[in-house]
């Protein structure tokens, strides 16, 4: 478990990166929050100060990096040597993908990804809800608390949505479940299962993961009430709510555009060879 002291050096370096290259990180705040052991992240200090970050955010076999290093250090090969630790952690692991994360407005950041023979993979949008009118047109659609009976379902769902394979997924999700309470929903349709959510507050702040619906049941409508529901109730507690979809994925695109959502920045992804 991350020290509130090591995560609120996070957050300040991500502040001080932010502010002077005008671009917005994705560190996984949620994940950051959550974690149970530091196997995932890479610090440097220089005078009590963390001026070089890098975390690995692991799905499954796949994981995904994202780094930094404050703007009056660069230059000095920190960002290589926390690669490389990184990299050394996970070599006794099972991966079969390892993605590096570049905001989209960042030249110097993808021009080391390609210095460091990383090839581009796909791009992500940043998306935020603009307050709008949502309905729920049918009361065939419920959510409920996922509970350890669902990690069957959400097990398929990952893998059948988001191809994502895990070697221990039942350790995982059942950690997933422990760590993120009632913010893990199911989605019912007519009493049967067919989809989840994932709910994280953080800040004053509304994120949406892990949305997933069954292909044998998308287009009827009902992974947008399900989106609907989720949206009201968060609006009550905030109206930054935001979500991530791959550009590639035309569906998923509009439906989150119908539901109010508008894309406000990018995120580009490499995978690096293994």
């Amino acid at each position: 478990m991350l020290t509130s002291k090591k995560l609120e050096d996070i957050k300040i370096l991500q502040g001080i990166c932010e502010k002077h290259d005008e671009i917005n990180l994705k560190l996984n705040w949620d994940m950051l929050n959550s974690r149970r052991d530091s196997l995932d992240d890479f610090f440097h200090y220089h005078e009590n100060q963390l001026v070089g970050f890098l975390g690995l955010y692991g799905f499954g076999e796949t994981y995904e990096l994202c780094g930094m290093v404050h703007p009056d250090f660069r230059g000095k090969s920190l960002f290589p040597a926390l690669f490389e630790e990184a990299i050394l952690s996970l070599k006794s692991r099972p991966v079969q993908k390892l993605l590096l994360n570049s905001p989209g407005t960042s030249t110097s950041g993808k021009a080391l990804l390609e210095k460091m023979e990383a090839v581009y993979d796909f791009t992500e949008f940043e998306m935020k809800w603009k307050k709008s009118q949502l309905m729920t047109t049918s009361s065939d659609v419920q959510l409920r608390t996922a509970s350890e009976k669902d990690i069957g379902t959400i097990i398929d769902l990952d893998e059948k949505c988001f191809q994502v394979v895990r070697s221990d997924a039942d350790s995982y999700t059942r950690r997933l479940l422990e760590e993120s309470g009632e913010g893990n929903m199911m989605i019912d349709h007519r009493n049967e299962t067919v989809g989840k959510i994932r709910v994280e507050r953080t800040n004053g702040q509304s994120f949406i993961y892990g949305f997933a619906i069954l292909p044998s049941y998308q287009g009827r409508g009902i992974g947008r009430n399900a989106l609907s529901q989720v949206v009201l109730k968060e609006s009550k507690y905030t109206n930054d709510i935001f979500l991530d979809v791959a550009a590639n994925n035309s569906h998923a695109l509009k439906l989150y555009e119908s539901s109010g959502f508008q894309t406000f920045y990018s995120q580009d992804y490499y995978r690096f060879p293994l």
